[in-house]
């Protein structure tokens, strides 16, 4: 075994929460043919250069069919291929495609300006840097309340949520020819996370979401993706998407 593929294992490891080298192995496996499916020739072959020699057949032997891809074919490719549920798949995709980072950041600076914006998240480590218990609590996708420290946290990531322990929530202006593609994408977010927030309409212009773990009467890491894949929705759908 190698020490760049000792290496690059360990980090996918470490990232995803998985116990083995093998799990490491599949879940990079997978995770590097479901990109191919998004990346022309000269993107993979770059992909390839950076990975341990076992892992290069997995990304440079899939054709691509990069019109019109978007972040949830994505997941959803990796989810078919891994079969696991989108939450679980995109916590690997992300684990996978943040060593590739890792191990060439000037390479992962150049996918993120190729591939569409919205592709962007995919190439941060798995909850954004969470505490290790929390990055285990993911992996096994068994969502655990945050503390009020770890909320504090997430929600500098967010844009304008507010909230506590118990809830967090954003209000937006906009106008309702707009609010149309905004539910839209929000709904697919709804179903590829498997996870729901609660939209009410406080005014003709203004939309108000709201999330929380209901079944644990708290927020956890999952209420926080959805919160940032909503913030994309918003961002998309003000400048036009």
């Amino acid at each position: 075994m190698s020490a760049q593929y000792q290496e690059f294992t360990d980090g996918v490891m470490r990232r995803a929460g998985v116990a083995t080298t093998q799990e490491a192995r599949e879940a990079s496996t997978h995770a590097l043919e479901a990109l191919a499916q998004h990346l022309d020739g000269l993107d993979r072959e770059q992909v390839a250069s950076v990975l341990p020699p076992t892992l290069r057949d997995a990304i440079v032997g899939e054709s691509s069919t990069p019109e019109g891809s978007t972040a949830p074919d994505l997941v959803q490719e990796m989810s078919r291929r891994a079969s696991c549920p989108p939450e679980r798949a995109r916590y690997l995709l992300e684990a996978v495609l943040s060593e590739i980072v890792t191990a060439d950041p000037a390479l992962g600076e150049s996918l993120r300006h190729r591939l569409p914006q919205e592709f962007a998240p995919l190439f941060a480590a798995p909850g954004q840097g969470p505490p290790p218990d929390l990055n285990a609590a993911a992996a096994e996708d068994k969502p655990r309340p945050l503390d009020p420290d770890e909320l504090e946290r997430a929600l500098d990531q967010l844009e304008n949520w507010r909230g506590s322990t118990a809830g967090i929530s954003r209000e937006i202006s906009l106008p309702q020819d707009r609010q149309r593609p905004l539910l839209a994408r929000v709904r697919a977010a709804e179903e590829e996370l498997s996870h729901h927030v609660n939209v009410t309409h406080p005014g003709a212009e203004l939309v108000r979401f709201e999330v929380r773990t209901r079944s644990l009467g708290s927020v956890t890491e999952l209420d926080m993706r959805l919160a940032a894949r909503i913030d994309e929705a918003i961002r998309a759908v003000g400048s036009g998407g």
